[in-house]
């Protein structure tokens, strides 16, 4: 009898490739289903169907749904750091001017996408409040903001004293936040470009006391 050929394991790099694409995978589908339906209906089963692969699945690489969603937590602060970090800045432009740059990419990418995402991340810190096992999932959502706000604002801020370049960067991050709900709740009556025009202002004038 001729032996059959026994098709080689894939190495270390291609298994840790593949269990990248299959977590992204998850949480991207897991993203869809909350825009669509919910974090409610965004249950481990919903999010499966979305992904096209077995119940399964989503318990091998994820402990259950809490730790899912932390991951979609994780990529809510990745999408609008990677839009911030792609500011075309102007070259030679003020501090201001970069300033406002960067928050134009930020609010582009809140503004230019699924209302229902949107609305889904703040149904998350919602549910997380609400949920004494899921109160860590709400404190990593803004801890998130804060960090890629400190991250963002870095280079307008040298030689700011480090706790009051702190404050300026979480008054930024709720600021945004909180525009952001405004506009979902009322788009026509809220005006983001006079409100990051403004929050410009304040951000230069902070650093100066």
């Amino acid at each position: 009898m001729n032996a059959q050929p026994v098709e080689p394991l894939p190495s270390p790099s291609r298994r840790r490739r593949t269990q990248r694409a299959t977590s992204e995978e998850l949480v991207a589908a897991a993203i869809r289903v909350i825009g669509r339906e919910g974090v409610a209906a965004a249950t481990t089963r919903k999010i499966a169907e979305e992904a096209g692969v077995p119940l399964g699945t989503v318990h091998y690489w994820f402990a259950g749904k809490n730790e899912l969603l932390e991951d979609v937590v994780r990529e809510i602060v990745t999408r609008l750091e990677k839009a911030v970090a792609m500011t075309d800045r102007p070259q030679g432009g003020t501090t201001a001017e970069e300033l406002r740059a960067a928050l134009d990419s930020a609010w582009a990418e809140v503004s230019g996408d699924d209302p229902g995402i949107q609305l889904g991340y703040y149904e998350l810190t919602a549910l997380a409040l609400r949920n004494p096992s899921m109160r860590e999932l709400a404190r990593l959502q803004y801890r998130g903001y804060r960090e890629m706000a400190a991250r963002s604002l870095a280079p307008a801020l040298v030689g700011v004293e480090p706790r009051r370049a702190a404050a300026i960067a979480e008054f930024v991050a709720v600021t945004f936040d909180g525009l952001a709900l405004a506009w979902l709740a009322d788009p026509e009556r809220t005006h983001p470009e006079q409100v990051l025009d403004l929050l410009v202002e304040v951000v230069l004038q902070a650093r100066e006391t």
